[in-house]
């Protein structure tokens, strides 16, 4: 649903005018920031991008998120940082049926111990690949990206005996199958971690989830 009213931060910094969507700060290879666009086309929440990338353009990011990380949210004159904190805080204002996240009881918290596991193994999964790929060859620490790759793929093991089916928590695509599905699209282009054989629940997961029209409309690049 549309929200009525919305003041947006502009990217200079001057409040925009009435009834202009939100900015989305990031690029779309982030899964991180593609998962946060999902949730807003799903939520009906029109929005800007502004594709900031996250290592090239610290300065500019720095301006608008301190911690120079993406995604960052520009709303009402504030700015949402972190994936997690931005999509609860969406969920809680725009998803009152809980249709994309259960809030309350038991399915909360399982809902939120997949989707952390989930977090958890891709940021493994991204320290090994910035390792790999930000530091000279010389310096690279084969031992560190050893260690975080066993600990995205054990993760990975965890979730693949935990998801239920056809989607993370049943019936229905929920958020944390956003989170799951960017994640697991980003690892299989950069790594190794995420085996579409040994995850194969996971992979049927990723897949089923990269069908689904407000994903395929929203690919990493």
């Amino acid at each position: 649903m549309a929200q009525e009213g919305l003041q947006v931060q502009a990217e200079g910094g001057r409040a925009a005018a009435e009834g202009e969507p939100m900015v989305l700060v990031g690029r779309m290879m982030s899964p991180y920031v593609r998962r946060t666009a999902v949730l807003l086309d799903l939520l009906g929440l029109p929005f800007r991008l502004r594709p900031l990338a996250a290592v090239a353009e610290q300065e500019a990011l720095r301006a608008v998120n301190p911690v120079g990380r993406v995604p960052a949210l520009l709303v009402d004159d504030t700015v949402l940082v972190d994936s997690t904190a931005i999509a609860l805080t969406l969920l809680d204002r725009h998803d009152p049926d809980e249709a994309l996240l259960p809030r309350r009881g038991p399915a909360y918290a399982e809902a939120l111990q997949l989707l952390f596991v989930a977090n958890g193994a891709l940021e493994k999964f991204v320290a090994a690949y910035y390792e790999k790929t930000r530091r000279p060859a010389e310096r690279v620490h084969q031992e560190w990206i050893v260690l975080c790759e066993g600990q995205a793929a054990s993760a990975l093991d965890a979730l693949e005996t935990r998801v239920g089916e056809p989607f993370a928590l049943g019936g229905s695509l929920s958020y944390v199958d956003l989170a799951l599905a960017t994640a697991l699209t980003f690892m299989a282009a950069n790594g190794t971690a995420f085996d579409a054989v040994r995850h194969a629940r996971l992979e049927a997961l990723r897949q089923r989830c990269e069908a689904h029209p407000a994903l395929a409309a929203r690919q990493p690049g």
